[in-house]
């Protein structure tokens, strides 16, 4: 699961953006054409943002997550409940970022399983630190940067519900339909989630 390969860290430009990620899905899927859909979305505002700069950067950063997506994925993120949707965009978000993928499964999976449901900061920072050693893109960052990725990350998982408002570790319960929606990219797409490995059985 780990290599060697640069981590991206542009997730800070956007948290999980329910409902902007859905405005976009919808966009795409009724023209099955992502030059189209940015194009439709900036000239429409569709993500409702101050400023046309802080539209192109939050749809770039939501397109490039939903494009990870099949359109059976993007199809149940329009159509599914809110909690299949939460855990569809987070999918998404750990295809795309690797740290956090990585972070989902060495910690918060790893405390799920040995029942240590209590995530603080201090397993961040080790979790961090390790792939420090290996990755000069996050020895280089600075501390304020540091800091920012991980508020983001957190509330990432807040938002999507793997952990509660005090950062206590939930189970998460997939549909059965999440669990087809995702089969293709097993086992890493389970392992995301914190959860036991029979729960995915069928």
């Amino acid at each position: 699961m780990t290599d060697n390969k640069k981590y991206k860290l542009s997730f800070t430009a956007a948290s999980l953006s329910i409902s902007e990620s859905i405005k976009i899905a919808e966009v795409y899927l009724g023209c099955n054409d992502w030059k189209e859909t940015k194009r439709t979305v900036e000239e429409n505002n569709l993500l409702q943002s101050r400023t046309k700069s802080r539209t192109k950067r939050t749809y770039r950063e939501l397109a490039q997550r939903l494009q990870l997506l099949s359109n059976e994925q993007l199809e149940l993120l329009v159509e599914g409940n809110t909690q299949e949707q939460k855990y569809l965009l987070w999918f998404a978000i750990c295809k795309r970022y690797s740290l956090i993928q990585e972070f989902a499964i060495e910690v918060i999976r790893e405390k799920f399983l040995s029942m240590s449901y209590e995530l603080n900061e201090l397993d961040y920072d080790a979790f961090f630190n390790r792939k420090a050693d290996w990755h000069e893109e996050l020895d280089q960052i600075t501390d304020s940067t540091a800091n920012k990725l991980k508020q983001v990350i957190f509330r990432m998982l807040r938002e999507t519900g793997i952990t509660s408002e005090d950062n206590l570790i939930v189970q998460a319960v997939l549909s059965n339909r999440l669990i087809q929606a995702i089969r293709h990219d097993a086992p890493a797409s389970y392992q995301i989630f914190p959860s036991q490995a029979a729960d995915f059985q069928g």
